[in-house]
C-alpha cells in the first residue's frame, strides 16, 4: 500500500471533520494502528486544531460584544451593557469562549470538508481526463496498426503482381512447422525482399536472417531483418538461386549459416 497517498487522499481530513461513515472511521483506526506514518498525520491534523482553537481563546470580547449590541437599539444599550458587568454575569459573559471556539472549529471542519471534496472532484477529473487519453491511444493504436496492415497487403499486392519478381514461398521447417514467408527476388535488379507472414518470437538476443542457396556452394546471406516489421528489401543477390531459406542467429547475422535452426526454407520453381 502506498502510505503518502493515502494520506494525500484527503480522508484523514474527512476523519475530523466528521464525514466518514463509521465503518470509514474504523478503517482509518485501524490504518492509524498498522501504519505509524498514519497515525502521526492524525495527530499532526488534531493538533493544528487545537491550536486553531487555542489562538482563539484570548480574542477580545469587544468584536463579541460590537456584534451584539449592533443588533439592539440605542436605548437599551447602556442597560445591556451594565447588565453584562454585574458579577453575576460574568459567567455567562465567559461562556462566550467555548462557543466561539467551537464555531471556529466547525468552520475549520467544513474548509476541510470543501477541500476534500473540491480534491476529489480534481481527483475524478484527473481519472477522466486519463481514461479519455487512455481511450485515445488505443484508438489512434488501431487506426495505426490497421493503416499498417493496409500498406503491408499493398505492398505484397504489388510484389505479386510485378512480372520482374520471382515468388518464393517459404514453409516452416520440423523446427518451427508453421512458420512460412515470402521472398520476391528481382530479376532486374536482382534485388531480394522479403515478405514476413508468421514467424515466432526470436530469443533475446538472437534475429532472423536470410540466405540465399546456389548449386555446391555454402549458402549465401542475404541479409538480416526484423520480423514485426511490413515487407523489406533485403542485398542484391545474383547468379542462379535455387532456393532460400531462413535461419534463426545471432543478434547482427553471421557469415556463416546455422544450418540445423532453419526455420522456413523455399524452392525457385524451375522454368
Amino acid at each position: 500500500m502506498n502510505i503518502q497517498e493515502y494520506i494525500a487522499s484527503g480522508i484523514l481530513e474527512s476523519y475530523w471533520a466528521g464525514e466518514l461513515s463509521d465503518e470509514e472511521m474504523q478503517e482509518v483506526d485501524a490504518m492509524a494502528v498498522r501504519y505509524p506514518e498514519i497515525a502521526a498525520e492524525l495527530d499532526e491534523l488534531r493538533n493544528v486544531l487545537i491550536s486553531l482553537a487555542n489562538s482563539q481563546a484570548g480574542a477580545e470580547d469587544s468584536a463579541v460584544l460590537d456584534l451584539v449590541t449592533s443588533t439592539i437599539r440605542d436605548e437599551e444599550k447602556e442597560a445591556f451593557l451594565r447588565a453584562i458587568d454585574e458579577p453575576e454575569t460574568q459567567i455567562k459573559k465567559i461562556r462566550v469562549i467555548p462557543r466561539w471556539i467551537t464555531a471556529a472549529a466547525v468552520l475549520l471542519f467544513l474548509s476541510i470538508a470543501f477541500n476534500v471534496y473540491f480534491f476529489l472532484r480534481m481527483q475524478s477529473a484527473k481519472d477522466d481526463v486519463r481514461r479519455i487519453a487512455a481511450e485515445n491511444s488505443k484508438m489512434a493504436y488501431k487506426i495505426e496498426s490497421t493503416q499498417q496492415e493496409l500498406d503491408y497487403a499493398e505492398l505484397r499486392v504489388a510484389h505479386f503482381l510485378n512480372d520482374d519478381n520471382i515468388h518464393v514461398r517459404l514453409d516452416g521447417s520440423e523446427l518451427s512447422p508453421k512458420s512460412f514467408a515470402n521472398v520476391f527476388w528481382n530479376k532486374n535488379t536482382n534485388a531480394v525482399f522479403i515478405s514476413v507472414d508468421n514467424l515466432p518470437e526470436p530469443p533475446k538476443g538472437h534475429q532472423y536472417q536470410l540466405w540465399a542457396i546456389k548449386p555446391g556452394q555454402a549458402p549465401i546471406d542475404a541479409g538480416i531483418f526484423d520480423h514485426n516489421q511490413l515487407v523489406q528489401e533485403l542485398k542484391v543477390i545474383k547468379g542462379e538461386v535455387q532456393a532460400f531459406a531462413i535461419t534463426l542467429e545471432e543478434e547482427g547475422g553471421t557469415p556463416v549459416a546455422t544450418v540445423d535452426q532453419t526455420y522456413a526454407r523455399g524452392f525457385l520453381k524451375k522454368s
